[in-house]
């Protein structure tokens, strides 16, 4: 209660710093082995393997763990709804129906896309000289998914418990693990690109028991419910599938650019592939930015306090920017140094070097889009947000490759549809938000906030 009173009353621009640098360390840490990753197989296995690493099996990967960090998201909402009502009794139901579940659900999908995914890898026009280092990446990845599930919904109930800390401890240990894996399977013992894919899926599994025996430790003076309820489970889906959804939006637009990429060659691969480690970095301050406009707006429109809300969103626009420009200025001037991390090989170096002028401002021209878009969503709206975002992110991107690319295929004119995009949607979400915003009249406490969040 006093971090929603402090939200809600407080000086804005010392909360907006206050939540979102947790959430900025959380994903620094997974991206950082991911970059970690990335300079390991990049200066140990070559520009192949890296190029397999980065190209359509990240890409695939990548949407698979953003769904279900999204679906995830329902497990999260009950999880603190209960807690918030001392329902324990729930809690535990709620512990045992979403470890079955997503059990389930993920051993099916994880089979599915085993049984497909080298069909997926042609589709996607994977370069034939990395095709069979994707698809070993892949499988082992697949083969693993349900532990890395595990880890999200864990952590979703530690926080849905109001713990933010236990995730981020455990991830900083799963970020150490995985770096320390992958020197042993890749240096010490040389198993290659599959050693890649188990060390962090080894790492994920050891950090999802980890979080399991934690939480079962937090309640070891009571029984935990072993009842399957239907009910629970269809709640947990319907709450977290349209978030899952809206999450992985943005993956299938990057899938449908990949398969472009790809058809380049894998020079031109591996530099698209060494540059995203970079842009990653960017991102993860602007998502954590993202996300704090949810808790802001959201908490915000529970209280009442209708004009706190429009503050809210310009301050955390405006520190938006504060943060990024500076960051992408730095990136611009140390851009060989830093692509040097990853290759050594001049012609890819010079590919990515120009991407950093074509893709970067999107940054620039995207932040209005993104926090609004979470405003929006923070406001109540969930369904309107994903199917504006179908049609802005992965509609226009698809015309992009299919009408526009074709009058100058270069890999820097498909490099254009990023920022040109992401400014298209910022203006349709600040027309959005500031219609939206209009709508609240009444200062009262709306009830039953979290269901309005998904179903609008």
């Amino acid at each position: 209660m006093s971090k929603a009173n402090k939200i809600t009353h407080g000086n804005i621009t010392k909360e907006v710093f206050l939540f979102f640098v947790p959430l900025v360390i959380s994903a620094f840490f997974q991206h950082f082995y991911g970059i970690v990753d990335a300079i390991i197989v990049g200066q140990n296995l070559g520009d192949l393997a890296f190029a397999a690493v980065g190209g359509s099996a990240s890409k695939l990967i990548t949407m698979l763990i953003n769904f279900f960090v999204g679906v995830s998201a329902g497990v999260t909402v009950y999880a603190s709804q209960y807690y918030g009502q001392g329902d324990t009794n729930s809690i535990k139901k709620i512990i045992y129906n979403g470890t079955i579940s997503f059990l389930i659900f993920g051993i099916a999908l994880s089979s599915v896309c085993l049984l497909f995914g080298l069909n997926y890898l042609k589709i996607m026009q994977t370069p034939q000289d990395t095709i069979k280092f994707s698809q070993i990446y892949l499988n082992t990845f697949l083969v693993g998914l349900v532990f890395c599930i595990f880890y999200n919904m864990f952590s979703g109930i530690f926080r849905g418990l109001g713990d933010s800390k236990t995730p981020l401890y455990v991830l900083i240990f799963c970020s150490i693990l995985n770096i320390l894996l992958d020197l042993l399977f890749v240096i010490v013992v040389p198993l290659g690109v599959f050693g890649v894919a188990f060390a962090t899926v080894t790492a994920q599994g050891i950090s999802a028991i980890i979080l399991m025996y934690i939480l079962s430790k937090r309640f070891k003076d009571e029984k935990i419910s072993k009842e399957i309820d239907i009910k629970m489970i269809s709640d947990i889906f319907k709450l977290g599938i349209p978030a899952g959804i809206q999450s992985i939006m943005y993956s299938l637009s990057n899938m449908l650019v990949q398969s472009t990429v790809n058809t380049f060659g894998y020079t031109s691969v591996t530099a698209w592939s060494a540059y995203l480690k970079i842009d990653s970095i960017i991102d993860v301050f602007v998502s954590a930015l993202g996300s704090t406009a949810v808790t802001f707006v959201g908490q915000n429109k529970g209280a009442g306090n209708i004009k706190r809300i429009k503050e809210s969103v310009i301050k955390i626009i405006l520190i938006t920017y504060i943060i990024v420009i500076p960051i992408i200025g730095i990136f611009i001037l140390f851009r060989e140094s830093l692509l040097l991390m990853f290759t050594d090989t001049k012609e890819v170096i010079e590919v990515a070097k120009t991407l950093f002028f074509v893709i970067m401002p999107m940054y620039i021209l995207g932040i209005p889009n993104t926090i609004c878009s979470q405003a929006v969503r923070g406001l109540g709206q969930s369904f309107k947000p994903m199917i504006i975002t179908l049609i802005g992110v992965v509609g226009l991107r698809f015309i992009w490759v299919l009408l526009i690319f074709p009058l100058n295929p270069t890999i820097q004119f498909l490099g254009y549809c990023y920022p040109v995009s992401s400014f298209i949607m910022s203006i349709i979400f600040i027309v959005y938000f500031a219609k939206e915003f209009k709508k609240l009249k009444s200062p009262e406490p709306v009830k039953n906030f979290l269901s309005e969040c998904v179903y609008g």
